[in-house]
């Protein structure tokens, strides 16, 4: 059964695994299919009145996600952007960590006429991500992001690099990439004031 987790990034852009939850279907679908009822309802309801999921609609319609993205950017519940966000493993400042908890944990309740019939484990799941993001200390982990699954490696990717001459992987920085791989999301006074791509967060984008 895949996982997801919890990563912290250091003052060098070096990350590391802090926590992983079982069963990744408990967040980041979860969070996806209500926003996805929620935003683009007409989506939503297929052929002869059937229910879609947002992977599944995604698989046949390459414009839902960046029309989800256009909507919920431009929504005023901060809960939604948040678990939006965090959901598509964007990078969040420490600093910022009280906001991005308060939203995790009130996002379920501000949005329970799209939950369905979500049992009792994806709200203890919603909450134990949220507490373990509670418990990063900015000292030591300055940005941290959550890896929705371990069927990929993609988050790892960012942290490693290839040694040809001892032919094995090594550490190394999100520094270091040098393409686009996820965004930092700034946050003042309680909003999403912006985005930086790790390319623009480090000036490497020459575009």
């Amino acid at each position: 059964m895949s996982t997801s987790s919890l990563w912290g990034l250091d003052k060098d852009y070096k990350g590391s695994e802090e926590v992983e939850f079982s069963n990744s279907w408990w967040f980041s679908p979860i969070a996806w299919d209500i926003l996805f009822q929620k935003y683009l309802p007409e989506k939503v309801t297929v052929q002869f009145g059937s229910r879609t999921t947002f992977m599944t609609a995604t698989m046949f319609d390459k414009t839902i996600e960046g029309d989800l993205n256009e909507k919920i950017n431009n929504s005023e519940v901060i809960e939604d952007r948040i678990v939006w966000e965090h959901s598509m493993q964007q990078i969040f400042f420490t600093k910022d960590k009280e906001l991005v908890v308060e939203s995790i944990k009130r996002f379920l309740e501000t949005n329970k006429e799209f939950t369905g019939d979500c049992g009792e484990h994806i709200y203890e799941r919603f909450n134990e991500v949220a507490d373990e993001i509670s418990k990063l200390e900015e000292a030591d982990h300055p940005y941290f992001v959550f890896k929705n699954t371990s069927v990929d490696d993609a988050v790892e990717y960012w942290f490693q690099k290839y040694d040809e001459e001892e032919e094995e992987y090594e550490e190394a920085s999100l520094r270091d990439m040098d393409r686009h791989v996820a965004e930092f999301v700034f946050i003042e006074d309680g909003k999403i004031t912006g985005f930086k791509s790790n390319m623009q967060y480090f000036d490497k984008d020459v575009a």
